[in-house]
């Protein structure tokens, strides 16, 4: 309607025109169902639009009510849909199945979460499967840090990890140190007590250089850097070839939202990041310039919580406060599928994907851990306890996904939970090892090892191994 003036003489002769018709006038006519409906829609349009004399005047000549029923610019919304399906920008209302091959392949003995074979009846089931025991959990290092820790990121070969800090100093710690740590006070030569400095050698340097808390941190898959995302709107980028005494980063992604999230491109060319901004970033790590999606409507319609790029590159899956789930194509940056109400419309807080790329792990606001099929697109099973709200929740594959580690900020459970990866079915309710709510977690991506960060200032080092005879 913009640009175009009408006026009640230009609606009163064309309803003339109708009147001639020798089907009588179109008041005494009897109009076709989907005539009527179209009608109270462009009637609902006109007053959308601020036409309200000539949608009374036609209403009054066809003696058809406006629709009030549906939203605002119901009409031109569809007028727009159908443009889009004319010109080849078909609707994503069906689900595309997401074929990706996990990099590097699966070896032919390697355990992952596979449920077309785990479906089978539990008299199929090895006798092994069918009576296996509840892991043990054994803490293997805890690391003390100066506030409460919000960010925790394996590296891909899993030597170290990293914990970042709401008062903004990230450590790095050496996995095989922390391990170390742990065998000095078990066994038969083991000590009672190991000296302050022994306790702080895994730790082999401390960055410094946001003003704010850091809320994510990522490895480059190649190189020896570290990206960090904070709430000073700053990503960082730090080499972690500099001796220890640098602690500031060489390089800087600024932006005007505090960051949330990031996920580097496995070829590690491209930086994915998301912020409190609906439009999900990419970033060229050699020119350092910013690219959104073209189209606007494949934007989320609130800032973005996680991202996770697939193993081979060719998708990477987003999270966001608005509900939805969006797998994305990453070499088109399009839009592939949506899942709109992923979490009973509330916001989903993290993803992870598994080894195989077949499945997608969501945790969202509703306390619960969803477990996605992406090849169909479908729920495979939920996990949580009752029904109870929360701001932030996560979860991560544990121990070869064989489980599921999870934990939330809401009050009642300030622990990690365990899940059985195949079922759904609970551990541990509590492994009793957090005193405050767990906010960030990851999994090592080589062996059964997890890293916590926890509102008692306090970063730990967990494995979950199963008990002996199992």
């Amino acid at each position: 309607m913009e640009g175009t003036s009408l006026t009640g003489a230009s609606l009163d002769a064309s309803m003339a025109d109708a009147n001639s018709a020798p089907n009588g006038t179109a008041g005494d006519r009897e109009l076709p169902t989907m005539k009527v409906s179209f009608y109270e829609l462009l009637i609902r349009q006109l007053q959308d639009d601020g036409f309200l004399a000539e949608a009374h005047s036609l209403s009054e000549q066809l003696h058809v009510q406006p629709n009030a029923q549906v939203a605002k610019d119901a009409l031109f919304d569809s007028y727009v849909k159908s443009l889009k399906w004319s010109f080849g920008d078909e609707p994503h209302d069906g689900w595309k199945p997401v074929n990706c091959s996990p990099v590097p392949p699966l070896g032919p003995d390697e355990k992952c979460l596979n449920l077309d074979t785990a479906k089978a009846p539990l008299s199929r089931l090895s006798d092994k499967e069918a009576t296996r025991r509840a892991p043990e959990i054994r803490l293997l290092y805890t690391c003390q840090q100066k506030q409460a820790c919000r960010a925790v990121a394996f590296s891909t070969d899993g030597r170290f990890c990293a914990t970042g800090s709401v008062d903004g100093s990230i450590k790095i710690l050496d996995c095989a140190r922390m391990r170390g740590c742990a065998a000095a006070t078990e066994g038969p030569l083991g000590r009672m007590r190991i000296t302050e400095e022994e306790l702080s050698k895994p730790i082999t340097r401390t960055l410094q250089d946001h003003v704010l808390g850091i809320t994510c941190l990522a490895f480059h898959p190649i190189n020896p850097t570290l990206f960090s995302g904070s709430v000073d709107k700053a990503v960082k980028i730090f080499d972690l070839t500099r001796p220890p005494g640098h602690k500031k980063a060489f390089s800087v992604l600024q932006d005007v939202h505090p960051v949330r999230c990031l996920s580097i491109h496995p070829c590690g060319d491209y930086l994915i990041v998301g912020t409190s901004h609906p439009a999900v970033r990419l970033y060229d790590l050699q020119t350092l310039c910013c690219y959104t999606a073209f189209h606007q409507d494949h934007h989320h319609s609130n800032g973005i919580n996680d991202l996770r790029c697939t193993s081979d590159g060719r998708n990477f899956a987003s999270a966001s406060s608005d509900g939805s789930i969006y797998i994305w194509d990453a070499i088109s940056n399009r839009l592939v599928n949506r899942l709109p109400k992923a979490h009973s419309s509330m916001a989903v807080t993290s993803l992870r994907w598994s080894r195989s790329m077949r499945y997608l792990l969501s945790s969202g606001a509703d306390n619960k851990h969803r477990l996605w099929d992406v090849r169909q697109g479908q729920e495979v099973f939920a996990m949580g306890f009752g029904v109870r709200s929360c701001d932030y929740s996560t979860a991560v594959f544990a121990a070869n996904e064989r489980y599921v580690a999870s934990s939330n900020n809401n009050a009642r459970q300030g622990d990690v939970s365990l899940f059985d990866a195949h079922t759904g079915s609970p551990v541990f309710m509590k492994l009793g090892l957090h005193t405050a709510p767990v906010l960030a977690m990851d999994s090592s991506p080589v062996d059964r090892t997890l890293i916590t960060g926890c509102d008692d200032e306090k970063a730990r080092y967990i494995s979950v191994e199963d008990r002996a005879g199992t």
